[in-house]
């Protein structure tokens, strides 16, 4: 890929983040259970939300923020990918969710080594970061409710 200005940075994010939100949704739909369905959509909520704070963003401020650390349990990189079906579990859809952020957060970090200019470097980075933290979310809830079943 290649980007010649900031904005194309932020709005293949955006197109990113739309992405996942549509593979929530879809999910949502697929699932047989209500409170699965729900959580589905709560968590398209949530990639709507960095969706639009991406939209808002301005390319000449975005680089100006700095990376915070976002803690990293690892507990995606170490499960097996599984395609999304009908008869799934929450802890498949757990394992999807933290599949589908750790690959997001690869995506952005890959990009930020890819790019010479500090300002692109520095919006891919921080986009790495927000995935990690997603991805972070999505295992502190496998390892509270799918690690106490085991």
């Amino acid at each position: 890929m290649e980007f010649v200005t900031l904005k194309e940075i932020i709005d293949f994010a955006i197109d990113n983040e739309q992405d996942a939100v549509d593979f929530y949704n879809d999910l949502a739909e697929k699932a047989k259970a209500k409170a699965f369905a729900e959580e589905l959509r709560k968590m398209a909520r949530i990639e709507e939300g960095h969706k639009k704070r991406l939209e808002k963003m301005d390319p000449e401020t975005a680089s100006q923020e700095t990376t915070r650390p976002v803690q990293d349990l690892k507990i995606a990189d170490y499960l097996v990918d599984i395609e999304p079906g009908p008869n799934m579990d929450w802890q498949d859809i757990l394992h999807l969710a933290m599949k589908r952020e750790l690959a997001a957060m690869n995506l952005y970090t890959d990009l930020a080594k890819l790019v010479s200019e500090p300002a692109a470097k520095q919006i891919f980075e921080n986009l790495a970061a927000d995935e990690r933290a997603h991805k972070l979310y999505f295992e502190k809830m496998w390892d509270d409710e799918i690690m106490t079943e085991m």
